[in-house]
């Protein structure tokens, strides 16, 4: 490779010409080609210099006449081509002929991409400039190529980036081979280059772009604080369509109020992990007023009076985000790539906060005039816990360090002014400038006050939990009690205290200042005393807020939320501010298409042994007499697939589909028919040990109430040796067959069996129901199986699959009827983790309009609405934008269907309405 010339292709070519003239003379036998390989560069020396030497090969190959060149081929700067190209029209036509013969002889085998852009230089060279329908004929088996998938296609689009642009002016500058230039950049996965861009407007570039995408199947899987998404989808993981080519273009957010879009191109063989933080301002009913979400980042957040702070890490930086109640100043921590451990702001005095990190300590001052000033202070202990107070009107910084609580001054752990020691090591803290006291937790459950606003107390409270015992949660409010700051903490048996620090100081050693609030079902994360409006609200990392009675404590209230909430803080006017992660995300595709998905928690399994997926997955069974298994069936929320009985394992035909299942992601069963007189015991536990050694992923026994306990029992001894392996039957065994067995059992009656089912209960679609009877049983839980037949013949229940394995309510869901005012239309309603979905099946014959009452529209607490996620209609456009219902004024939802078909619903309060945004976020690239 040689650096770009600085001079004119003219004085270049001139200076050449005076020093070697025959490396000038050889080059002119190339202007005409793409690229010269090594036999043509050979070719061309023996005809246009035949008294030369190979030497001159290696001359030119070194010569400044030349862009690159390597062992493949030679190619020149493009200026130095057209300026030789136009010499010989001038001077020497003979010549150019003469070159021009050669160039077609000699490359008369090159790839189409060689000889049409060869075409269109000689086109350019000898004539007027060709138009644009001469330049679209030359370029079109560049187009098909292009058009084309798999490795040829990707390699054509390179050549067409590189070549391209080398052609003369009124050809690379027409529209033909600008639309072909955009085609490759998008086929490769980059963006066009930059001039490019220039040339059209964003909805031209865009149709352009998409002329060469497909239909792309994307990954998602929920993973404990987000989504990964993965290309190709990876094995249990949801398949959403979206359309694509080298990359796929996601929009993804939060559907949380605020929330704002994030970019993400998935290229192929990547996944991504996104985690989903969320802070949140909002009452203590729940009610959302103001978020903030992070796809893809972390947040961690702290509040103390009128004062807050957030901490965004994003792509490694971190932002901190401090809010006085007045402004808000952003300060950016230098050289922090990860989330922060520990913060802590002040609720009164000098507006001060803490951050603790893998750097150190990081202290960030505010002045009036708006600016801040934040000092790296080195550790070289990790504190467990930080928090601001006072000693009299002085600030201090409370760092707990082992078994000490070290009071540092002005934040700098270089000038220590005090120590409080405990008996265990310091696990949590709560500190107050305004209150001037410094709450203790200890790993040994004790908990003690400390008053440093006065004169240092003699000895400070500590109330201790039973033996064993420890705080999970700890917080106070400096203006509850008897004004001088009450303290409320978590036991790990869930059980919930309150302390008036005055009282408490007053009672010297007693613990007749603690008084027991109540009992949380599960250990708080963290607690907010809201003491304005009478109540402590936890959280427990689950998608609610539990609620106690404050100061006399009470019965415990739930209010749901929706995102997962790990951490709360008490805010001014009875106001909270949560943070967590998880929450419904809204997800889009290039061309429209929009998913909704709510990572949230799946039941475990009872008895926590074996194979967990086969309770989350949906099997499709191939018959003896349908051995196809169809292309994309993980887009209709299919898991698994089971290979019939009749196809012995060492055939061609089961090695096909074994492969053919794997690469499309699938879980495999296969099954095992029960003895017959024609065959033995011996030869069934053969073929069980062939198909377990085959690396499949169950087994699946076909009526096993006729399968006699002997053979059974001996077949459980098999899977012993085989733990992950999942066994299905079709009946009953006469013996159990370990914690991974699923028994298969008769579909419920849809309009009359009673609901809830019992856990546990699964069943098989049958084979050759019409298609609202089997809508109607997709509608509850327990479906395991579908007929590969069923799903061929009636196409317009691979959407109500698709739906179901999206939705966790209608995988895991309670089960409840609806009135919906006529007999031939049944409404169930799901609901798991937050998120409600309504099925709606019509039987009857003609069109009509049901009207669904919903408590919560019914009774006016929360505003309703009904966003479509399904319907049965394979013919339904995918990117087609969801309907949207709401009540009447009477609160009933009208919903109109056809006869005998299906549509779903998810139920969402527009208590927590999704973000305001563009209806397209896509912006397609634009020039700068």
């Amino acid at each position: 490779m040689t650096a770009a010339p600085e001079r004119t292709a003219f004085q270049l070519i001139a200076e050449e010409r005076r020093h070697r003239p025959a490396v000038v003379q050889l080059a002119r036998s190339l202007c005409l080609a793409a690229q010269a390989e090594p036999y043509f560069l050979r070719s061309a020396r023996l005809r246009f210099a035949p008294d030369s030497s190979t030497g001159l090969e290696a001359r030119l190959y070194f010569s400044p006449l030349v862009e690159a060149a390597d062992s493949r081929a030679l190619v020149l700067y493009p200026e130095v081509s057209a300026e030789l190209r136009r010499e010989l029209y001038d001077h020497d036509l003979d010549l150019l002929g003469s070159v021009r013969d050669f160039t077609l002889a000699a490359h008369r085998s090159a790839p189409p991409l060689v000889r049409g852009f060869e075409e269109l230089l000689w086109s350019a060279t000898i004539g007027p400039p060709p138009t644009e329908a001469e330049v679209e004929r030359t370029l079109t088996p560049l187009f098909r190529q292009v058009l084309a998938e798999g490795p040829t296609a990707a390699e054509a689009s390179r050549w067409i980036l590189r070549f391209l642009p080398r052609l003369p002016e009124t050809v690379r500058e027409s529209p033909p081979a600008w639309r072909l230039q955009v085609m490759a950049a998008e086929r490769l996965g980059m963006e066009p280059p930059r001039g490019l861009l220039t040339r059209a407007d964003a909805d031209e570039v865009r149709t352009v772009r998409a002329l060469v995408h497909t239909e792309v199947d994307i990954g998602v899987r929920a993973s404990a604080h987000g989504l990964v998404l993965s290309r190709p989808p990876e094995r249990g993981a949801l398949v959403c369509g979206a359309s694509g080519a080298g990359r796929v273009q996601l929009r993804l957010r939060s559907a949380l109020p605020g929330a704002q879009w994030h970019e993400l191109d998935l290229y192929d063989g990547e996944y991504a992990a996104l985690g989903l933080s969320v802070a949140a301002e909002a009452r203590a009913d729940g009610t959302l007023l103001a978020t903030q979400a992070e796809l893809g980042g972390t947040l961690l957040c702290a509040r103390a009076g009128h004062r807050a702070a957030a901490a965004t890490t994003v792509d490694g930086r971190t932002v901190l985000r401090i809010d006085d109640g007045e402004s808000v100043l952003t300060v950016e921590l230098p050289e922090l790539p990860e989330q922060p451990r520990l913060l802590a702001v002040a609720d009164a005095g000098p507006a001060a906060t803490a951050v603790v990190s893998a750097k150190g300590l990081h202290v960030v001052t505010s002045a009036v005039d708006g600016t801040a000033d934040a000092v790296l202070h080195p550790l070289s202990v990790q504190p467990t816990a930080v928090g601001w107070s006072r000693i009299r009107e002085r600030g201090v910084l409370c760092l707990a360090t082992g078994n000490d609580v070290l009071l540092v001054d002005g934040g700098d752990p270089g000038r220590t002014l005090g120590t409080l020691t405990h008996p265990a090591p310091v696990v949590r803290l709560w500190c107050s400038v305004r209150a001037g006291l410094v709450a203790v937790a200890d790993a040994e459950g004790g908990v003690t006050v400390h008053g440093l606003a006065g004169a240092p107390a003699a000895g400070p409270e500590r109330w201790q939990q039973d033996p064993g015992g420890g705080v999970t949660a700890l917080c106070g409010d400096p203006r509850a009690g008897s004004g001088s700051g009450s303290v409320v903490w978590c036991a790990a048996d869930g059980q919930v205290y309150g302390m008036d620090a005055a009282a408490a100081d007053a009672s010297a050693g007693a613990t007749d200042g603690v008084t027991l609030l109540g009992t949380l079902p599960a250990p708080a994360s963290s607690l907010a005393l809201l003491s304005d409006v009478g109540l402590v609200v936890a959280a427990d990392g689950g998608d609610r807020l539990l609620r106690l009675a404050w100061p006399g404590g009470g019965p415990v209230t739930a209010v749901p939320m929706p995102f997962r909430v790990r951490e709360v803080h008490p805010a001014t006017g009875g106001l909270l501010l949560v943070s967590g992660h998880g929450g419904e995300v809204e997800i889009r595709a290039e061309d429209g298409r929009t998913h909704l998905l709510t990572p949230g928690p799946v039941p475990a399994p009872p008895d926590g042994a074996g194979p967990d997926w086969p309770r989350d997955s949906v099997g499709l069974v191939l018959s003896e007499h349908d051995t196809v298994l169809p292309a994309g069936v993980r887009r209709w929320g299919i898991g698994h697939v089971c290979l019939p009985a009749s196809l012995p394992p060492d055939s061609e035909e089961f090695a096909a589909l074994l492969a053919g299942a794997r690469e499309q992601g699938l879980r495999v069963l296969a099954e095992l028919a029960p003895p017959d007189e024609d065959s033995t015991h011996g030869e069934l536990l053969g073929r069980a040990y062939d198909l377990l050694e085959e690396s499949l992923d169950g087994l699946r026994l076909r009526d096993a109430d006729r399968w006699p306990a002997p053979l059974l029992t001996r077949l459980r001894h098999l899977l012993d040796a085989y733990p992950q392996t999942a066994v299905v039957t079709t009946g009953s065994p006469h013996v159990p067959l370990g914690p991974g067995h699923l028994t298969l059992n008769a579909p419920p009656e849809p309009t009359t069996a009673p609901l809830p089912p019992d856990a546990g209960s699964w069943w098989s679609l049958p084979d050759g129901l019409p298609p609202p009877r089997a809508s109607l049983l997709l509608a509850l839980p327990g479906c395991h199986e579908v007929p590969a037949s069923l799903l061929r013949e009636t196409p317009a229940l691979r959407p109500l699959l698709a739906a179901r394995a999206a939705q966790l309510a209608l995988r895991h869901g309670g089960v409840e009827r609806l009135s919906t005012g006529s007999a031939r239309v049944t409404a169930v309603r799901r609901e798991h983790a937050g998120q409600a979905v309504l099925c709606l099946t019509s039987t009857a014959d003609v069109p009509l309009t049901a009207r669904v009452p919903l408590p919560q529209a019914t009774a006016g607490t929360e505003p309703i609405e009904l966003i479509e996620i399904a319907r049965d209609l394979p013919t339904h456009p995918p990117d087609a934008p969801p309907q949207v219902l709401r009540p009447a004024p009477d609160g009933l939802i009208p919903v109109e269907l056809d006869a005998g078909h299906t549509r779903w619903f998810r139920i969402r309060t527009t208590t927590h309405p999704p973000p305001d945004g563009p209806p397209d976020p896509f912006t397609p690239p634009t020039a700068r």
